[in-house]
């Protein structure tokens, strides 16, 4: 594929872009890198559009995974739900017994009744019921290692996770713009060390693709606009590659809800997104091919970056335990 074609290929998978628009304008000054088999995994990201409930490290995950090829695994769909069961996402107590009552009650409704009843409950209809459970609300979600191990189980360790610890609640910040320096190199080789990544940050920091019209547009012709921010959440996205405007670095994040879908954001606030400073750790998690893992591990380490696993607040309960509390 020329190059060309690629840096057309990759905006048009940016949300409210006019790819054309914008190549006329900035074509000689614009350069792209996209994490390998973009165009497979972004149209199994679209096909799993909305994460439910709890599942955004899980749907990250899933998509990705199913991109890379891996499609079913022990007879299940690798789906959200799929690797938030082997992930073991924390959900709420709650919402699993309120699933299980309507589960019992459109077992006696037509069709139409029941699924009109699953639609409107779709962010909390899980396909599974084992799941740890808490009613702590700084507890949902998945932690690093739970997703670590789904990808690990579901390529049967052909593809192996490296956890880049971003920040630590003894230490603080871990990651300067030095250190992120060295993950936008990483990022510019990405189909050279075929790797993919998902962040693990606090939003509050990024900018709000669905409330700032044509934000990708803007931030790649270099236009003024009012930022407006995220709110504060910990949050997992899916990190889908770089370009860079005269050399000016921009960061292709899938998110998790169509409402923001496949936007860019300037390094320097993904950068502090992932610092966080809402009191959890943060980190990325760097999906590698199983003989590329030590050498990845031990470029990382002597550049400076913490390789290690981070408590996002989420726990780990293992298969032998359903509940936080």
């Amino acid at each position: 594929m020329s190059q060309y074609s690629k840096i057309r290929e990759v905006l048009s998978t940016l949300k409210d872009v006019d790819v054309d628009k914008v190549l006329q304008t900035i074509r000689d000054r614009i350069k792209v890198y996209p994490t390998p088999h973009y165009l497979p995994i972004h149209l199994e990201y679209v096909n799993e559009l909305d994460q439910k409930e709890n599942f955004c490290g899980a749907f990250n995950a899933s998509y990705i995974l199913r991109g890379l090829g891996y499609k079913t695994h022990r007879n299940e769909i690798v789906d959200q739900d799929y690797i938030a069961y082997l992930s073991r996402v924390n959900v709420d107590a709650r919402d699993l017994e309120k699933i299980r009552k309507l589960k019992r009650e459109i077992s006696s409704l037509s069709e139409e009744e029941a699924r009109k009843i699953i639609e409107e409950n779709r962010s909390i209809w899980y396909r599974f019921e084992d799941f740890p459970t808490t009613l702590k609300s700084h507890e949902l979600g998945v932690s690093p290692e739970g997703i670590i191990h789904a990808i690990h189980e579901v390529s049967m360790s052909k593809l192996k996770v490296i956890p880049v610890k971003t920040v630590s609640k003894i230490e603080g910040e871990l990651l300067s713009s030095e250190k992120m320096a060295v993950l936008l190199e990483l990022l510019k080789k990405a189909e050279v060390y075929n790797i993919q990544f998902i962040l693990n940050l606090n939003t509050r920091y990024l900018l709000d693709s669905d409330k700032t019209p044509k934000l990708s547009e803007k931030l790649l012709l270099g236009e003024t606009f009012q930022e407006v921010f995220r709110e504060s959440v910990g949050h997992y996205v899916g990190c889908a590659g770089l370009i860079e405007v005269d050399d000016k670095p921009l960061i292709i994040v899938r998110e998790t809800y169509r409402k923001y879908g496949v936007h860019l954001q300037p390094a320097e606030y993904v950068r502090r997104a992932l610092v966080r400073e809402d009191g959890r750790e943060g980190g990325i998690l760097i999906i590698v091919p199983a003989d590329q893992e030590e050498d990845l591990k031990k470029m990382l380490s002597d550049r400076g970056l913490r390789v290690e696993i981070w408590d996002n607040g989420s726990p780990y309960i293992p298969f032998t335990s359903q509940r936080t509390f």
